[in-house]
């Protein structure tokens, strides 16, 4: 592990012996997270606030950064320390439930399964850039949650494999109807609204039986990031087929009381021209993926922030009380217009 001081704060050396300080370490050979532990004394908000530009920096370097301090502090004020605009999650796949008008808890799913790593809505055509998770409470047992460097995954793709996804594209597909319903999803109960949102996303959307949904979206799968330039594996390929829907993540997201209507299946994912994907080209990816995931464990007052197109984040299994919360930055295409 390597240890530097990355700021000081407080009075002079002459007033005082130690001055208030937050600490820069690494805590894996991939520096993902990197840990920033600030002492007692920093006001942690305003720290943020402050050095904004230099952490921004330091975020699109290694992909995720882990905030730690053994003061309390305002999770909302940290974050609008660190971003001017937030985003929603209308319309997301995962089942989540909004805490109030910009914070969600992290995910629903039963807490026996693992979710899959992956970069929050790289199935859409817009996606937040940040990402920040807050440790309200935290897992007595397990339940991190990994990082991965999309870079690095890139990297690691076979050639062929990567100019397949490079070429063909991506073809999403989701369907709502039993447990994860559009009215969750979409926080609405008007079709017109659904409709409306779709259509802005370019999302083809389909209203099936008398209250069930089925989306479709064309998706590239490989993205370059606006700051950096730096070409990413930017899509959720390994997680939407249904080669990876286990029982339990089937279960989760059913479309019917016996989860037997194939019409509205979960979750699939297909080359952009609709034909069928190897199950074995998914299996490399999902592999890859994996084999270069990284962990922490979960303190109390974490707050880790995430560079959504860098780094892709899961969850692992846990038991017991555990509460991770979720607020999101700064829309892609808002910025590719500003």
């Amino acid at each position: 592990m390597t240890s530097s001081k990355f700021s000081r704060l407080g009075a002079s050396a002459s007033q005082r012996p130690a001055r208030a300080a937050v600490r820069e370490s690494t805590i894996n050979d991939q520096g993902l997270p990197l840990l920033l532990e600030s002492d007692n004394e920093v006001d942690l908000v305003a720290w943020v606030r402050t050095h904004r530009a230099e952490l921004r920096e330091k975020l699109h370097r290694h992909g995720a950064l882990l905030l730690r301090s053994p003061a309390p502090y305002d999770f909302a004020r940290l974050v609008d320390a660190f971003t001017d605009s937030q985003v929603d999650y209308r319309g997301g796949a995962a089942i989540r439930s909004r805490v109030n008008d910009d914070t969600y808890t992290a995910s629903e799913y039963p807490q026996e399964l693992d979710i899959r790593l992956h970069s929050e809505f790289c199935y859409s055509n817009d996606w937040p850039m940040l990402l920040f998770f807050h440790c309200d409470i935290a897992p007595q047992d397990r339940g991190q949650t990994p990082l991965v460097d999309n870079r690095r995954v890139l990297e690691q793709v076979p050639a062929d494999v990567r100019q397949q996804f490079a070429e063909r594209e991506l073809l999403y597909t989701r369907g709502y109807g039993y447990n994860r319903t559009w009215q969750r999803s979409y926080e609405t109960d008007s079709r017109e609204q659904v409709e409306e949102l779709c259509a802005r996303e370019g999302r083809t959307c389909e209203w099936i039986g008398d209250d069930q949904l089925r989306t479709h979206e064309r998706r590239p799968a490989l993205l370059r990031h606006p700051v950096t330039g730096e070409e990413v594996w930017f899509n959720y390929a390994h997680g939407f087929h249904i080669s990876r829907m286990d029982d339990g993540i089937r279960e989760a997201l059913s479309t019917s009381p016996d989860d037997t209507d194939e019409q509205l299946w979960p979750n699939n994912v297909y080359w952009g021209d609709g034909s069928a994907i190897d199950p074995e080209v998914i299996d490399v990816v999902n592999g890859i993926v994996e084999r270069n995931a990284v962990q922490f464990d979960w303190q109390p007052g974490d707050t880790v922030i995430v560079d959504n197109m860098i780094c892709g984040h899961g969850r692992r299994p846990f038991s017991g009380d555990r509460r991770i919360l979720l607020k999101m930055g700064e829309s892609y295409l808002a910025g590719q217009k500003g």
